[in-house]
């Protein structure tokens, strides 16, 4: 699979995992993907530690996914999707910075895609402040 076809796919599993927990749909994040060991379910605890962890209270809305990405006038390099793909052709992280009323968050999505046959298993790493 080259690396267009496998963001493309990877990009169809983020939107649905950005989706869930945009519309606190946190019980259906681990039937997307599998989540990494130190990630314990229900999955609504793991976010809301998250969010205490960085000094809010309450889980804040966050926007759906969009195509129309979030941009900082002020850095024209910035990307809110980023794919960083490993040198030894085993796969590639993903960073989605989340947004909050079409503002960035400062909340970082990570997520793995690992090549398995023709295609990827994704993994939940982390949600943290970047």
């Amino acid at each position: 699979m080259n690396r267009q076809t496998a963001e493309q796919k990877a990009i169809k599993i983020l939107k649905q995992v950005v989706d869930a927990l945009a519309e606190k749909r946190y019980e259906d994040i681990p039937k997307l993907v599998e989540l990494e060991e130190h990630i314990q379910e229900p999955m609504e605890e793991f976010v809301a530690e998250v969010y205490r962890m960085w000094g809010w209270e309450e889980i804040p809305p966050i926007d759906p996914w969009t195509e129309e990405r979030v941009t900082i006038p002020t850095n024209p390099c910035y990307q809110q999707l980023n794919f960083f793909h490993f040198d030894n052709g085993s796969g590639f992280a993903v960073d989605y910075e989340l947004a909050r009323g079409g503002e960035l968050s400062d909340m970082t999505l990570q997520m793995e895609f690992l090549y398995e046959g023709e295609g990827l298993r994704p993994v939940f790493l982390d949600l943290h402040v970047l």
